[in-house]
């Protein structure tokens, strides 16, 4: 039984997404026992599984995540954008003395979308496809590091707790990376958090988002 009981608690160590759904009550200790069993190749008996998955005990850890999903419920609205572009930029004098002319091309009044990011060596800008000539032509060649066009963004209004609870990045990528959603960039401007991922990826990304914001 000894080894029994170390086997079971290796696999569950090994797998954070099954312990969060453990911490949320939403396993069924019976049919997780049986994929062990099976998946796993665990060399028990149903109860011996089941007696074994009992006794782990759930980390600080995971109450952490199981709060990030509930507060996620909380979401106050999705929005998603589509046709989207981004051009990175070496971070200069001289880019950011170009910068300010963006204005001049990018009309909130009529919904246009310029959000931009910067690091230690590199400026992202995040703008419509319509816009991207334009926005390529205020800066010189060289100072353009790449361009990326078919994007598209899923805008989250969080609840104003999600500024302070530890967990719900975690949470999102996660849900997403189990669903082969590949995340382009992610940014947070309070109230708001945007993830940028591929036009072509934007109908199934929002839809785990809905989900799990929903539940």
């Amino acid at each position: 039984m000894p080894n029994i009981v170390h086997e079971v608690w290796k696999v569950l160590d090994e797998n954070p997404s099954i312990r969060r759904e453990m911490s949320r009550g939403l396993i069924n200790t019976s049919a997780l026992a049986r994929y062990l069993i099976k998946e796993k190749k665990i060399n028990a008996t149903l109860d011996a599984v089941i007696a074994a998955i009992r006794r782990y005990q759930l980390d600080e850890l995971d109450d952490i995540f199981n709060k990030a999903y509930i507060l996620l419920s909380q979401t106050i609205n999705i929005s998603t954008k589509s046709n989207l572009a981004e051009i990175s930029l070496i971070k200069d004098d001289d880019v950011q003395k170009i910068l300010p002319r963006l204005f001049s091309i990018i009309h909130y009044i009529r919904g246009d979308v310029l959000r931009v990011t910067q690091a230690n060596e590199t400026i992202r800008i995040l703008i419509d496809d319509k816009n991207m000539e334009k926005v390529i032509k205020l800066f010189p060649k060289n100072k353009i590091l790449s361009k990326e066009k078919d994007l598209a963004e899923i805008n989250i209004y969080i609840h104003p707790k999600m500024q302070t609870t530890p967990g719900i990045l975690a949470v999102i990528a996660n849900e997403l990376a189990n669903n082969q959603i590949n995340i382009v960039e992610a940014m947070t401007c309070p109230p708001e958090m945007i993830w940028v991922v591929k036009k072509d990826q934007l109908v199934k990304a929002s839809d785990v988002l809905f989900k799990l914001c929903q539940k």
